[in-house]
């Protein structure tokens, strides 16, 4: 996955999805966001098992991919940017 995205709509969306996460859970999975780059849109994936959180934005994706990756981390990594 190679994604150019702008960072003040980056750090917006995941803003929003980390908001579902919590940071201690028994289900390690559920703590991460799944991050899917495709036809020009970057789509953040969270859920807590109750509430599930979609945001899309778009983004110059010049590889298609998915990964996971710690929402609290990944927030505080691209709001330090």
């Amino acid at each position: 996955m190679k994604i150019n995205v702008e960072r003040g709509a980056l750090l917006k969306a995941l803003g929003h999805v980390q908001s579902v996460v919590e940071r201690r859970n028994t289900i390690p999975i559920l703590s991460n966001v799944l991050i899917q780059a495709a036809k020009g849109k970057l789509t953040l994936t969270a859920t807590d098992l109750d509430i599930e959180i979609v945001e899309s934005l778009p983004s110059d994706v010049l590889r298609n991919g998915a990964a996971t990756a710690p929402a609290h981390m990944l927030y505080d990594i691209v709001r330090k940017m």
